[in-house]
């Protein structure tokens, strides 16, 4: 934190079963004094592990189980993650970092994942104020777009 006890930014971390061990590296090198979101989507709940993250994230899991909404079936894989993303972006972040406002840094896992991979491009065109990671990719973040003058 700062010395006026405030966040210096805001993470979200998110990933599914298969990132879990980098997720817990990603976790452990986030500052003591981190503050933000990890969600985790995995296919069943007995894949829950203890998570140690510093005390101002929260960790959510994500079961892609059967529901019953679903008849059923369980979520396709990437979807839960991918909602999640998006009703904390449409929550956290402004579409400009307001001045003096909090950083944003992303971390997101689940490469192998097209509804993944789709979302980040997305968020990497909208977002020109936000450093972002995409584990298990070597896709270089897309370029902003340019702004032509009027």
């Amino acid at each position: 934190m700062s010395g006026d006890g405030r966040a210096r930014a805001h993470f979200l971390l998110a990933g599914d079963g298969a990132d879990l061990p980098q997720l817990q590296r990603a976790i452990e090198r986030l500052p003591v004094d981190a503050y933000g979101q990890v969600f985790v989507e995995i296919a069943a709940p007995i894949q829950i592990r203890r998570l140690t993250a510093p005390e101002r994230m929260t960790v959510t899991w994500l079961c892609r189980g059967s529901v019953a909404g679903r008849g059923g079936r369980p979520h396709p894989r990437g979807a839960r993650l991918v909602e999640a993303i998006r009703g904390w972006i449409a929550e956290w972040m402004p579409e400009h970092r307001p001045e003096g406002g909090l950083p944003t840094v992303l971390w997101i896992g689940g490469a192998e994942n097209d509804r993944i991979n789709g979302l980040y491009e997305e968020l990497a065109a909208r977002f020109d104020h936000v450093h972002q990671h995409h584990h298990g990719t070597d896709r270089p973040r897309p370029a902003p777009p340019t702004r032509e003058a009027s």
